[in-house]
């Protein structure tokens, strides 16, 4: 049986600031392989009724500020390091391609995004980049807790 090179990303309580237009997540394919985005989990702490704009886009430029995450291969044979790099909350995005998905989230429940194989997205090694983007304000700084799955 031949496994796909899978890594996921945690995100374990990260501190979602109030500010509007950050990208919770930023992946920036390698110079070698495309990715396609498996997933995506995501909660929070917060325990009112809070509503989070949030866009699956694509960028053309990579954004500034953040902190590059570190991957976890699913299988563990997979010995080789991942070509993408991943940074978690980009405070200032890059360039916006387009919208692919929008939610409209409350943070009492869990966002989880798990297309099928036809839906799932691609972002080539040719520059493109696929983030998760928080569009509006939050009434303050929020936990939120989930992770990232794609493959190479």
């Amino acid at each position: 049986m031949t496994i796909g090179r899978v890594y996921t990303i945690p995100l374990d309580a990260i501190s979602v600031t109030n500010d509007a237009d950050q990208d919770i997540f930023e992946m920036v394919p390698g110079s070698v392989r495309d990715i396609v985005l498996h997933g995506f989990s995501i909660t929070s702490a917060y325990t009112t009724d809070e509503r989070a704009r949030l866009r699956l886009l694509r960028r053309s430029t990579t954004g500034t500020g953040g902190s590059a995450a570190t991957e976890v291969p699913t299988h563990p044979g997979n010995t080789n390091a991942a070509d993408c790099a991943l940074n978690t909350l980009v405070t200032t995005p890059g360039t916006i391609g387009s919208i692919i998905k929008a939610w409209q989230w409350s943070q009492q429940g869990e966002l989880l995004y798990l297309p099928t194989p036809e839906m799932r997205e691609v972002a080539v090694k040719s520059g493109d980049r696929l983030c998760l983007n928080l569009q509006t304000a939050l009434g303050g700084t929020r936990t939120w807790s989930g992770w990232v799955c794609w493959e190479e």
